[in-house]
């Protein structure tokens, strides 16, 4: 299961439930979103993403300025890709439908993560480069014109 926005704001009212739950779940919360489901933790970035594992079976992607993924018993993760232009409404659901489409292909969760948020900020990034868009005015049809770009970039 991939949760972002509403899913996360629901789960942050009882995160205790993330013990309970059957099956692997891929959490990706900006740093709002974070604060809301672990509000009592106030460590930098990478402190609390490696806690919040520790405490809940999950796997984690920490939206972000270097974008960070963690699991429990695995590396913690920096995604060094994108620009300050995606943190705008729309660039989550595509992350999370791009890492709910490479699970479906057979990835981990952990990996799909880590695919799927440097595939999204490199295709910001050629959206940028290429096009001549702005980080101002950078939009989430944009990133999606250039996914194709960016896997083909990947895969070389």
């Amino acid at each position: 299961m991939v949760t972002d926005a509403d899913g996360l704001n629901i789960l942050s009212e009882k995160n205790s439930v993330l013990r309970r739950c059957k099956g692997e779940r891929l959490l990706t919360p900006h740093p709002g979103e974070m604060k809301r489901l672990f509000p009592d933790h106030k460590e930098p970035r990478a402190e609390t993403a490696t806690k919040f594992c520790n405490r809940f079976p999950v796997t984690l992607l920490f939206k972000g300025s270097r974008t960070i993924v963690a699991e429990r018993d695995r590396p913690l993760t920096y995604n060094t890709t994108g620009n300050p232009g995606m943190a705008t409404g729309g660039m989550g659901d595509i992350l999370t439908g791009v890492c709910a489409g490479l699970i479906g292909q057979g990835l981990s969760l952990y990996d799909a993560a880590r695919v799927g948020a440097w595939t999204c900020g490199r295709a910001a990034e050629i959206a940028i480069f290429n096009d001549g868009q702005s980080e101002q005015s950078l939009l989430p049809r944009d990133v999606l014109d250039h996914l194709g770009d960016a896997f083909n970039e990947l895969r070389s």
